[in-house]
């Protein structure tokens, strides 16, 4: 049991331990902190205090009417300039608007085109026509035929011709041999 206390004392220990460390490097960096911020503003005071301002003074008779008319062209460039590309960013914005309305559209077409998928699932592609086999002359002639034995019959016989030609078909101008 004393082993168990012994034990717990001394975890306590080592967490005591390290919360103080903990709390003193955290001080530390606050007074480093704040010393160096202390410092920043005591140069800069008196960088403010050394330096007085002086304005230059211009040794010659100045034309002011001149440099007027001068800065107002330069202000006008300026302006002009700026003008010129907020228009092309304008142009630039709408292609883009353009581009994103173009893709929506695609993905709405993706869409309806996957509904009309789960809708009407895709053909196969059509089969060849196959010239209707030739009666025997022996065997009665039907009058109505049924859809559904025909493609029957027509399957049938593109088996047969399939097998009988080793898997290839005789050409459309010349009839199968039997």
């Amino acid at each position: 049991m004393n082993f168990i206390f012994g034990i717990i004392i001394v975890a306590m220990f080592i967490l005591a331990l390290r919360v103080i460390w903990a709390t003193a490097f955290q001080l530390l960096v606050i007074v480093k902190n704040g010393l160096s911020a202390i410092r920043r503003h005591t140069a800069g005071r008196s960088a403010r205090k050394a330096v007085p301002v002086v304005l230059p003074r211009i040794s010659q008779a100045v034309d002011w009417e001149a440099m007027s008319e001068m800065v107002r062209r330069e202000i006008q460039r300026r302006n002009s300039s700026s003008g010129n590309e907020l228009d092309r960013l304008e142009l630039q914005y709408q292609a883009k608007q353009k581009t994103i309305k173009l893709y929506e559209v695609e993905i709405e077409i993706a869409k309806l085109e996957r509904e009309l998928h789960k809708i009407k699932p895709v053909d196969v592609s059509p089969e060849p026509e196959v010239k209707k086999r030739r009666k025997a002359k022996t065997q009665p002639v039907q009058a109505v035929t049924d859809d559904t034995s025909s493609k029957t019959a027509q399957q049938v016989f593109q088996l047969r011709e399939a097998l009988k030609g080793g898997g290839t078909t005789p050409p459309n101008n010349q009839p199968a041999r039997h």
